[in-house]
């Protein structure tokens, strides 16, 4: 899946068994891995992160259709972690980010850098994980793409898969 997450997110369904410093120490595993892979091909990280932003537009307009604004708040809630994570934005730094500035409006207050951060990560929860298999694929045709064009950063790239997939099976065993 992935914003790869970050994609950090999409991954993050309801996960009864997992605590929450599980939950934020994985997140904190992903934001890592995905910032690794940003050290080295930049344009690569970007593509897939701008993938998954389309693809929240894509969620958004056909859940609001349907009447359901906690599924797209869900969807941008990872967004803005990977926006955060990859630009290293600390809201309590840049209190005026664009970035802060939405992620503090979703959430409501004038929240701390660390209570926007879990704020998200619960938000971002709600992403529903029947979407996890469909995401995956276009991820991993992303990542494919890329090894094809640059095979020396494949190896951050599937690394950071690697935690996402590790998450996800957290998140189905705890179902």
């Amino acid at each position: 899946m992935g914003v790869f997450f970050l994609w950090v997110i999409v991954l993050f369904a309801q996960k009864p068994m997992l605590s929450a410093s599980n939950d934020m120490s994985m997140e904190k595993a992903l934001a890592a891995s995905l910032a690794n892979a940003d050290t080295g091909s930049h344009s690569a990280v970007k593509l897939l992160y701008n993938v998954f932003v389309e693809l929240t537009k894509y969620e958004c307009q056909r859940y609001q259709s349907n009447g359901n604004q906690d599924v797209c708040s869900a969807w941008t809630a990872v967004n803005l972690i990977e926006a955060l994570e990859l630009q290293k934005i600390n809201c309590d730094d840049e209190p005026k980010n664009k970035i802060c500035k939405k992620a503090r409006l979703l959430l409501g207050g004038n929240l701390k850098h660390d209570q926007v951060v879990e704020g998200l990560f619960a938000l971002g929860k709600n992403v529903p994980s029947q979407d996890f298999p469909a995401l995956n694929a276009i991820r991993d045709g992303v990542i494919k793409y890329v090894c094809e064009k640059e095979p020396g950063e494949c190896k951050k790239l599937r690394k950071f898969t690697d935690l996402e997939d590790l998450l996800e099976n957290m998140i189905s065993e705890g179902k």
